[in-house]
């Protein structure tokens, strides 16, 4: 790239990284950025070396593991071996993770970086599922489909790595943050990030098309009459260069879109715009020559790289010079929170002057069963659901699994009017965890298009039904986003039941993110450490109000809890039932109840036998 050799030595002393093996992983993934990331590589060298070596391993070990599952095959057919490879090694990187360590180099790079600047292991398994579609070939029809994709697999790690430059200007507010309270700011970020992605089709489609994949949704194809099979056999046709001009117009417009934030440190400002300048030098050279990207990879031009880059050097260096930040990366801290990701950080606020709409009952069961007649004391205040069992359930029947989602959803409903019929004030479900975002790229689609549908069908009923959302906004799309924040602020006055929908939601995660904000309230001097009981910590929750679960019930044949409710399912009766999700409906949830009702429940204590259970003859009289 222009520059003299950058003496790796002397970047991982500064970045505090001393570890002989440690070294060894890092210095594979700057290789592999080096040598498959020519722009991330040149701008990470305009970053100071502790988030130099984190680019390096967030870029460089995707590449390389790219590299290991890669194999040559015959076009348009997929290597089993290759993609055995690559399961192995995602399924070692969870082992890793929940160990807190890596067996091999690269994974204990990866590791370390994400320890040192607390990213969520999760969001990666968005990058492997990109991994898995290249193996097994990516096909969009329409544009729309296209975009889809992108947010879902590729909006994660730039997000990711915007963090990482928001820490380094001093800032602890995630992307997400800023994207809520600035609407502007997430559309130009994934304006951004479809720009790069469409060039990075562009570049790459020689390779693509060696493992027979066209990477382009046959709308674009269609606009100007390209054939995919012409373009499989590689052939040049007048068509395929008037699409390649017009992608790269498109995608240069995209990037055109996408001003600077205001907001960051004056050297990451200089490493964005070089950036995107490498951008629009690649998006030229491969409209220029638009007949070889069917054969190779355009290079960027020496001569107009350096005039970019050697500029930005200085700047950059002049910047840092001028202005550095304490960037401690060793060891691993935890960096605070503005707020508990999710909606219910904020304190919440009720508009007394809120349109309010008469209550609709809920409609009977088909059946004209009613639900059972309990004593208002044997009736569980809140019951927790794990909605298990759609894919299998679809897959029994011979359908695809996104069948069984929307069959899941219809179920949801009819338990919410059972709710209401027998006069549960809280039911929560478990719609979506964030370990979910290992599934598939097609049922993740298909997921984050049925959560808003299932959540806005909940609302047109009008029933007196308040909704909440426990969860992370962190990788969710912005219309689920905001479908669920609209159905809580059109709901909000309602007080018939609170129906919690956990959507991208980790017990785990939950927990860290209230800890990290009562510390750093604790360091501002906001609370005093010694005053947190366990009512005050819970204030730190998702959704605070939310009560302690009294029954735990889970469908489709597991009998794990899954990361749900850690803190509020402490003490919850446990129910599990084979009955996959879908063929789940209110009588379901009357038998569960009722069979809650009929439990005793100690609390550590010694048994109390409710008078309405005790059994005659005194036998059931209490101790004294």
């Amino acid at each position: 790239m222009g520059f003299p050799p950058v003496p790796p030595t002397c970047v991982y002393q500064r970045s505090g990284i001393h570890d002989a093996a440690l070294r060894r992983g890092y210095e594979a993934c700057r290789r592999a950025t080096r040598a498959t990331g020519e722009i991330e590589y040149a701008v990470s060298l305009l970053l100071p070396p502790p988030l130099r070596t984190a680019t390096w391993a967030l870029y460089g070990a995707v590449r390389a593991v790219d590299d290991l599952a890669d194999a040559p095959g015959s076009a348009g057919e997929a290597d089993p071996g290759r993609a055995g490879r690559l399961e192995a090694w995602i399924s070692a990187f969870d082992t890793d993770v929940r160990e807190g360590r890596g067996s091999d180099p690269v994974r204990q790079a990866l590791i370390h970086t994400m320890l040192t600047w607390n990213l969520p292991p999760g969001f990666l398994h968005t990058l492997f599922e990109e991994l898995r579609q290249d193996v097994q070939g990516r096909q969009f029809t329409t544009w729309q489909e296209w975009r889809n994709y992108n947010r879902l697999i590729n909006t994660p790690l730039m997000l990711r790595a915007g963090s990482l430059l928001l820490r380094a200007a001093g800032l602890s507010t995630e992307p997400e943050a800023i994207a809520a309270s600035v609407p502007e700011a997430a559309v130009a970020w994934q304006t951004a990030v479809d720009a790069i992605y469409l060039t990075d089709a562009l570049v790459d489609l020689s390779d693509d098309l060696d493992r027979g994949h066209v990477p382009l949704p046959q709308e674009a194809l269609d606009e100007v009459g390209v054939r995919r099979t012409d373009l499989l056999a590689r052939r040049a046709t007048p068509e395929f260069e008037e699409l390649v001009r017009r992608l790269a117009d498109r995608a240069r417009t995209w990037l055109n879109r996408t001003p600077l934030p205001p907001v960051l440190h004056p050297a990451v400002g200089v490493a964005l715009g070089a950036y995107t300048d490498l951008y629009r030098l690649r998006l030229k050279a491969a409209a220029d020559v638009p007949a070889a990207l069917l054969h190779r990879r355009p290079a960027l031009p020496r001569t107009a790289r350096l005039r970019l880059l050697l500029p930005a050097q200085a700047k950059a260096a002049l910047a840092w010079g001028l202005f550095p930040f304490p960037i401690q990366p060793c060891p691993p801290q935890l960096a605070p929170a503005q707020a508990p990701e999710g909606p219910g950080g904020a304190k919440e606020t009720r508009s007394p002057a809120a349109q309010r709409h008469p209550a609709v009952p809920p409609p009977p069961h088909p059946s004209g069963a009613r639900p059972p007649q309990l004593p208002g004391e044997a009736m569980p205040r809140h019951v927790a659901i794990v909605m298990d069992g759609n894919g299998r359930w679809a897959t029994a029947r011979g359908l695809p699994r996104t069948d069984g989602h929307r069959a899941g959803a219809d179920a949801l409903i009819d338990v919410v009017h059972g709710a209401l019929e027998i006069g549960l004030k809280y039911l929560t479900v478990y719609a979506f965890s964030t370990e979910n975002w290992k599934r598939p790229a097609g049922e993740l689609h298909a997921l984050m298009c049925e959560i808003p549908q299932g959540v806005r069908r909940m609302v047109d009923e009008k029933l007196d039904v308040r909704v909440r959302w426990a969860g992370a906004r962190s990788r969710l799309p912005v219309d689920v986003i905001e479908e669920l924040l609209e159905a809580e602020r059109t709901t909000r006055d309602r007080t018939g039941m609170t129906l919690t929908l956990c959507v991208n939601y980790g017990g785990r995660a939950e927990i860290t993110a209230a800890a990290a904000k009562i510390v750093q309230e604790a360091v501002a001097g906001k609370v005093d450490p010694g005053s947190i009981s366990e009512h005050a910590f819970a204030r730190y929750l998702h959704v605070p109000e939310l009560p302690d679960v009294d029954l735990l019930l889970r469908t489709g044949g597991d009998q794990r809890t899954s990361n749900f409710l850690p803190w509020h399912a402490t003490y919850a009766e446990l129910l599990f039932l084979d009955t996959p999700w879908p063929d789940v409906d209110r009588r379901t949830l009357w038998d569960a109840i009722e069979q809650c009702a009929h439990r005793t429940r100690r609390y550590g204590s010694v048994p109390r036998i409710p008078a309405q259970h005790a059994p005659r003859g005194g036998q059931g009289a209490p101790a004294t």
